[in-house]
């Protein structure tokens, strides 16, 4: 059933004579409705509805995509003869319709994205050590002057970035050292070497469950909110008021967060520690019916203190890792609040990256000196 038909009236100008029915169904069933006008450049074109019976919204986008590739191709397309329903709808889908959008091109590696690339990362580590420089040079500004140090706000951190995620790390800890411990159970039952899963779980919760996991909460609650606080502030021109009025926002923004971090670390995981050591203690008694007194005996013969120091020693480092970040990320902000939500996500995702190199680090040198 056709319909499209075209009269042509002179060289330039031409009707276009839309028929039958302009449906969902109707369509579906044609390969191509423009096939016949796809050709037509630099014509003046008349929409001609008078022997159109029926047309919905798939026909009504139908013709305006017709009349839209038109226009692209220079031709000046007016309708007429349309009924009222179908003029109104027709000025309903013209208001609101949109091409789809072109996909864009295939990105291919080339030289210059290499370079660019490269580039780019140079740039953000000098950023990074500027930024690091210049917070070390405001410690020194606050060693030679501690009175200027805000304790409140370091206070403040230390319970919104530690206190608060007590709960949460003791319930992880608690979990993970109490899986730990039924995992190892059913491998040493086999060989009847039960009272060994005090060696696996102690050791493996003190020296690097407990400050990793610690480090990702903490990267999760503390890198986020450091991000957006200090974007926000960034974004709403705070920072720039507060060196207006000669106050230094590292000294005032990143170092309470980053000192409270630090200190805080070592606190959290010891309570890590006596959560996990908890877990792995119940799967002990009930699994394999060790004491409590044996489970302690076994772990103050066997397992050196230098275990509990090695991930208690970490726990700073990851601290500092986390707090740097978080500030950095957070003058990164710039133009509207959209950025923030960017770079917080970086912000949680580049800790969590630096977190586990610097542990992998330390396992191979602590390995290469044998502690």
């Amino acid at each position: 059933m056709q319909r499209i038909k075209i009269q042509y009236l002179n060289a330039v100008n031409l009707k276009v004579l839309i028929a039958n029915d302009w449906t969902k169904e109707s369509l579906a069933n044609t390969n191509s409705i423009e096939k016949d006008i796809v050709n037509l450049f630099d014509k003046t074109i008349v929409f001609d509805f008078t022997d159109c019976l029926t047309l919905d919204s798939a026909g009504a986008v139908e013709i305006l995509r017709i009349k839209n590739q038109l226009t692209k191709d220079r031709c000046s397309v007016t309708c007429v003869n349309l009924q009222e329903d179908h003029a109104k709808l027709l000025s309903f889908y013209e208001k609101n319709f949109h091409d789809k959008p072109e996909l864009p091109p295939k990105k291919y590696i080339s030289i210059e994205g290499i370079g660019k690339w490269i580039i780019d990362g140079f740039k953000g580590s000098g950023d990074f050590l500027s930024f690091v420089g210049e917070m070390l040079f405001a410690l020194l500004k606050l060693i030679i002057s501690p009175w200027n140090f805000r304790f409140t706000a370091f206070i403040k951190h230390v319970d919104t970035s530690a206190i608060q995620a007590i709960g949460i790390i003791t319930i992880l800890s608690f979990l993970i050292g109490l899986v730990v411990a039924y995992q190892s159970a059913g491998y040493l039952t086999k060989i009847g070497a039960d009272i060994f899963i005090v060696d696996i779980s102690v050791m493996s919760v003190f020296r690097e469950l407990s400050p990793i996991i610690t480090a990702i909460l903490i990267a999760a609650r503390s890198a986020s909110s450091f991000t957006a606080e200090i974007g926000t502030m960034k974004i709403t021109e705070e920072i720039d008021a507060m060196r207006t009025m000669g106050l230094d926002p590292f000294v005032f923004l990143v170092i309470p967060r980053v000192a409270a971090i630090i200190i805080s670390m070592p606190f959290l995981v010891f309570v890590a520690d006596i959560a996990g050591m908890a877990g792995a203690y119940l799967v002990s008694h009930f699994q394999l019916g060790i004491s409590l007194n044996d489970f302690i005996d076994r772990m103050y013969l066997e397992i050196s203190v230098n275990e509990l120091y090695v991930g208690l020693g970490k726990s700073p480092i990851y601290g500092a890792i986390i707090g740097i970040i978080g500030c950095y990320r957070g003058f990164q902000a710039t133009g509207s609040t959209h950025s923030i939500g960017k770079l917080t996500t970086k912000s949680v995702v580049s800790a969590l990256f630096w977190v586990i190199i610097c542990d992998a680090i330390i396992a191979v040198a602590l390995t290469k000196l044998g502690i």
